[in-house]
Order: C-alpha cells, then structure tokens, then sequence
C-alpha cells in the first residue's frame, strides 16, 4: 500500500511540475509590448510638439492644484510606449486605448496630418492645460470612434468646431470648454444633442455657440 502510495505521489510531482512549466511558456511568450507603429507615432507626434517650460503651470499647479510636468519627455524610443507618462493600453492587445496628455507643457500646432489621429482605438483623449496656438478642432478627432471621453478644454483651440466630433456616438464626456476663440458651426449644438446619446456630461463654457 505504501509503494502504491509513493508512487501516486511521485506522479503527481511530475505532472504538477510539467504543467507549471507549460504555464511559464505561455506566460512569457504571451508578453506583449507596444506594436511598433503606434510607437513610431507617438514619437512623431512627440517631435511635432514643443515644450516649453512651465507653460501649464498657472491653470494646473496655481489654480487647479494638479503637478504639471513635460510627459513626452519621458517617452524614449527603444522602450514600451504602453510604459510612457500618459499612455495606457489594452491589457490584451496592447493598442493604445488612452492618451492623457493633460498639464504637459505642450505647445505647437495641430495639423490634418498629425498622427494624433493614428489611434483608431483610443477610449480617452485629454488634451486640456496645453497651448495648441490656435488650432482648429479638426475633423480627424471624429475619427476616435471608439472615444468615450474627451477633454480639450482650456487648450487655444480656435475656428470653427468640426461636426466630425458629433459622430463619436460613443462618448460619454465632452469638454470643449474655454478654447474662446472656437466655435460651431450653425446647427453644431443641435447635432451634438441629436447624435451623442451616450453623453452624460458636457462643458462648452466660453465657447460661440
């Protein structure tokens, strides 16, 4: 009986270890790192945008009681964008799925061909305590339609507001807020309140409506 037993037991040892080391396989080869073009465009879009010192300081660390800080200047090539300051990704895919560039220091344009506008999966976007110089609220922010929250408020976005941004039917929150020289277009509102079924808060303070 105690041969039977020794033997049941040497058994399950080695099954249990075999199974261990078939799980650590698959673990390590189940690690992921940010797919390299949405790390080329982060990059890119690191380059397009200037720094410049403490430009986020007054309406982030003064009033708002948030720690601004230049969070591109972390992002490194060679390294896993889904590690950078503001990014997060999908646990499963690995695709960029939030931006939060908020209180960065970041000043420059934004242009049509940003490639901002190169994360076809991203749920949220905050740009907000930033100076875009003017920029318009172009229509390739309608192109997030899986966007969920976005924030652009306090940002120097200006012009005519793009009824692009009425398409994301899936967000939840919207803030355009004090951009002061951004504005929609006849009906833009409407449209909003039409389309984005999903919203449950919206920020157009300072804006023409």
């Amino acid at each position: 009986m105690s041969k039977h037993l020794l033997l049941c037991f040497l058994f399950f040892l080695s099954f249990s270890q075999l199974l261990l080391s078939s799980c650590n396989f698959s673990f390590s080869n189940s690690t992921k790192i940010c797919p390299h073009g949405q790390s080329l465009a982060l990059l890119r879009l690191k380059k397009s945008i200037s720094v410049v010192y403490n430009s986020s300081f007054w309406d982030c660390d003064y009033y708002g009681g948030t720690t601004s800080y230049p969070k591109t200047e972390h992002w490194k090539e060679g390294s896993d964008c889904c590690s950078w300051d503001g990014v997060s990704c999908d646990l499963v895919t690995d695709h960029v799925i939030e931006l939060d560039l908020s209180c960065s220091w970041l000043s420059g344009t934004i242009h049509s061909n940003s490639t901002l506008f190169r994360f076809p999966h991203l749920q949220r976007l905050n740009l907000a305590f930033n100076d875009f110089s003017r920029s318009s609220v172009l229509d390739g922010f309608g192109r997030f339609s899986s966007l969920t929250h976005l924030n652009l408020s306090y940002s120097g976005f200006s012009g005519l507001i793009s009824p692009e941004i009425s398409h994301l039917s899936n967000l939840v929150s919207l803030d355009l807020s004090w951009n002061g020289g951004a504005e929609f277009a006849r009906d833009g509102v409407d449209s909003l309140v039409q389309n984005l079924t999903k919203l449950q808060k919206l920020h157009l303070r300072d804006l023409s409506l």
